[in-house]
């Protein structure tokens, strides 16, 4: 009898660990499915765990806190690679944890709230660091960056069309607040979150990877475009394009004539399609007529954040040093009334919390890692323009909506940044 010369299959843990970034990845890209599933009501009464998960999108900190626990379950010591970064990010790093902490002992607006807001703040800079390690300690090639690509644009129509077909089955021109009752999502703008990167990612995979799955990602990029349009999110729309014309000048494969065609194809199917799709006759929806009935005046064409934006700047020249503290902007703000929670552009809302030193050394900390990732790390092309595309668009678009108030657009920027840095660099020479 012949013996069988089948390998034999890897063990489940095997498995699971050689792929441990992708898996951990991949269960940040899912989040929006996760939210439309548990946090959507039918008759709008929400229990007080699914209201706070639906505004803050706490799930997101909850993956954060379990991809932690991998990497330290993998080898990782949070001590140790602090210890062995560059001591420019060092330096950056201190000012910012010092002045954390600093703006949270002085907050005096609602103290309760920003202990919580600085303890969120570190939780995501352990993800950050879990991420970077989990990453390079995978490799590129265990990462199947094209798959988590999909994983992501997939994820976002998936809970589009959720929010779609529950806004026309509870009737377009009934009496419901759309404002803040749309199925997973406390505000209509937070959907701009998961389409923009989705769009974004679609665009740069097509580009980057012109041979593979390049039908599923235009079919993507329509459904996300027509769901984003539809629900009015123009800010999405801004850091798209802003991270489209920076990708453009950049690289070379945005500038080919056959993904220039293919991304307009795409881009005015998914525009037309939400302009033919009704509408309900609340003002929030359909971005491209927000942009046709919108008046001259600059309050109204800035929906109101100019004041918002006049009023923080104000606000960070009365109190530069230590600032007010984490998340306690619609405390002290007068035009937030005590709802709006961030003043719409996130450089403001960094000095606003931290003061001037605070905020400037998070800054500085946010360019370095970029410099890293886009202009010193040796990954390989296609990496960077993945890459550069979603992180440029989450922060273009913060600047207009301040979306790095929330843990789901943050932890994705991280991801953005972190792959090309963990696979650019010698592990040992940079990580310890």
């Amino acid at each position: 009898m012949i013996e069988s010369q089948k390998l034999p299959g890897k063990p489940v843990g095997k498995v699971l660990s050689s792929h441990a970034a992708f898996i951990c990845i991949a269960a940040i890209f899912m989040l929006p499915l996760f939210h439309v599933a548990f946090l959507t009501s039918w008759d709008g009464s929400f229990s007080d765990w699914q209201s706070t998960a639906r505004l803050f999108f706490l799930p997101a900190l909850y993956v954060e806190i379990a991809i932690c626990v991998v990497a330290v379950v993998r080898g990782l010591s949070f001590t140790k690679f602090i210890g062995n970064l560059p001591l420019s990010a060092q330096i950056s790093l201190s000012s910012w944890l010092l002045l954390l902490c600093i703006s949270t002992f002085f907050a005096d607006a609602n103290p309760g709230v920003a202990i919580l807001g600085a303890g969120i703040w570190f939780v995501h800079l352990l993800f950050a660091i879990a991420i970077l390690y989990l990453v390079r300690d995978t490799g590129l090639e265990a990462l199947l960056l094209e798959k988590l690509t999909i994983i992501l644009s997939t994820a976002a129509a998936v809970a589009g069309l959720v929010v779609y077909v529950f806004a026309n089955a509870k009737g377009l021109d009934g009496d419901i607040e759309w404002v803040s009752y749309l199925p997973g999502f406390a505000n209509i703008r937070h959907t701009g979150y998961i389409f923009a990167p989705a769009i974004a990612i679609s665009l740069a995979s097509i580009a980057a990877k012109p041979s593979e799955f390049v039908k599923t990602h235009m079919l993507l990029i329509i459904v996300n475009s027509a769901l984003l349009l539809w629900l009015g999110s123009r800010g999405a729309v801004f850091g798209i394009l802003v991270a489209f014309v920076v990708c453009l000048v950049c690289f070379s494969e945005m500038r080919s004539i056959r993904f220039l065609s293919r991304a307009a194809f795409a881009a005015i199917s998914g525009a037309i399609l939400s302009i033919l799709a009704p509408l309900p006759q609340h003002g929030a929806f359909g971005a491209l007529q927000r942009f046709w009935n919108t008046s001259p005046g600059t309050a109204e064409f800035s929906s109101g954040r100019l004041s918002f934006w006049v009023e923080a700047w104000e606000l960070i020249v009365q109190r530069p040093l230590v600032g007010y503290g984490p998340f306690q902007f619609q405390f002290v703000s007068r035009n937030a009334a005590g709802v709006f929670k961030h003043p719409h552009n996130s450089i403001l809302q960094f000095l606003f919390d931290w003061g001037m030193i605070g905020g400037l050394s998070f800054l500085v900390l946010i360019g370095l890692a970029v410099y890293a990732a886009f202009f010193t790390a040796r990954s390989p092309s296609y990496v960077k323009l993945l890459s550069v595309m979603g992180f440029t668009t989450m922060f273009a678009y913060s600047l207009l909506d301040g979306l790095f108030f929330y843990a789901y657009p943050i932890a994705l920027s991280i991801v953005f940044l972190a792959i090309p840095i963990a696979t650019g660099f010698p592990w040992k020479d940079k990580f310890g």
